[in-house]
């Protein structure tokens, strides 16, 4: 199957685009969202461009102040790297046609990965996290290009549904690691009882929240301490998916020998059973 370049493709969508009404130094002023490369299908060439579709229309001058200029929003999968290119390329080099909504203001700060209990950056969902009380918080959905979760995934326009659950745990877990984490120097590991998720739409590569309130929780033990959450993950003011959470953060020593008698009886009965060796 052949597949067209991104200058190409960008060049035939930029030719049917209408400009939306606006004002702008010589015409029109567009607003448009900027999407990492992974989330292709999504962009549609009007008003959401990838990098790449950025990249080889500011190059082959297709952005140029007489006709309008453009005002890039950040969607889902941008990092440093992308917007220092664009800068480099000349993409938003004064007049160019194209500038940065908010040049200004840095990228989000994501969470630090042991706070949700990964190793890798690009798998960290969470971004700008904040408390509103012990059992309140927030924070914005960061996708990174090569997460875990896209890497495999049926390409559809739409974020898949594992990495919304995903987040989900992941603002369970820093609501835990930053509000009521004992002070033991102890690390804990989580244990998820029920997840009962329910999709009420579509979450698309754009600007999304996650929340979580605590709606119950056990304390009395240190070494196992038992949460009930509500989580939302919110886009454009509605609620896309929703979910009520159970689980419990064990200190790891403890998870430790738990596994180790639970693994060396599970290969034993595996052994003992009909279709053992």
């Amino acid at each position: 199957m052949l597949h067209e370049s991104a200058g190409a493709a960008a060049d035939r969508r930029r030719s049917s685009r209408s400009r939306p009404e606006g004002e702008g130094e010589g015409g029109d002023l567009r607003h448009v969202i900027l999407v990492a490369d992974r989330f292709a299908q999504f962009a549609d060439g009007e008003q959401v461009l990838t990098v790449s579709e950025c990249t080889a229309l500011a190059a082959a001058g297709k952005a140029e102040p007489a006709d309008g200029e453009w005002m890039l929003h950040l969607g889902q999968g941008i990092e440093r790297s992308d917007l220092d290119a664009l800068l480099d390329d000349g993409a938003t080099k004064k007049g160019s046609g194209m500038r940065l909504a908010a040049p200004g203001l840095p990228l989000s700060r994501p969470v630090r990965p042991p706070v949700v209990h990964k190793h890798r950056a690009e798998n960290v969902l969470l971004a700008d996290f904040r408390n509103f009380s012990a059992t309140h918080c927030a924070a914005g959905l960061r996708i990174h290009r090569d997460n875990e979760h896209l890497l495999d995934h049926h390409a559809t326009r739409h974020v898949p549904g594992m990495l919304i659950v995903e987040a989900m745990r992941q603002i369970c877990t820093a609501q835990f690691e930053t509000s009521h984490r004992p002070g033991s120097p102890s690390e804990y590991a989580g244990i998820w009882h029920r997840i009962d998720i329910s999709f009420d739409s579509f979450l698309f590569p754009l600007h999304a929240e996650v929340h979580s309130v605590i709606t119950e929780f056990d304390e009395a033990r240190k070494s196992s301490l038992r949460f009930r959450t509500t989580t939302s993950a919110r886009q454009n003011g509605g609620v896309v998916a929703r979910a009520e959470i159970e689980y419990s953060m064990v200190k790891q020593e403890r998870i430790d020998l738990l596994e180790h008698r639970k693994a060396a009886g599970a290969v034993q009965s595996q052994l003992a059973g009909p279709q053992g060796l």
